[in-house]
């Protein structure tokens, strides 16, 4: 199966793979990455079914393209590229890790008052252990 090149990018046009459209990808995915990151630093909202799907998809044309660095010099300046890609994803997760961390400190708050105010005690734990 032939890598396909994103939409809009130098390659797009002729179908062949260019060092030019691995940046653009690099490029599109770091930006995707940043616009996540921040909306969540900031508490704005943010579509993150579609920013998933931006993400995936960018990380799919990736792989498909790494195959395909034959020079030298390539093949480092991907290199350059993923070192970056790959902090920017590290923020991102500890970012997205902070904000699961308090989705889940909510759930728990909601769940624990949901279930003491259907509960008057008669079959708590505590009382089958008096």
């Amino acid at each position: 199966m032939s890598a396909r090149p994103a939409p809009n990018d130098p390659s797009a046009a002729n179908g062949t793979f260019s060092f030019a459209a691995f940046l653009a990808v690099a490029e599109r995915l770091e930006a995707v990455l940043d616009h996540e990151t921040e909306s969540l630093r900031r508490n704005r909202p943010c579509d993150l079914i579609d920013t998933c799907g931006r993400k995936r998809q960018s990380l799919l044309e990736l792989s498909r393209f790494m195959p395909r660095l034959t020079s030298v010099a390539e093949r480092e300046g991907a290199r350059g590229r993923l070192g970056r890609l790959e902090a920017k994803l590290e923020t991102n997760r500890q970012v997205l890790d902070v904000r699961i961390g308090a989705v889940r400190q909510v759930a728990d708050i909601i769940s624990r008052t949901l279930r003491d105010a259907e509960s008057d005690g008669t079959y708590s734990m505590a009382a089958g252990r008096a």
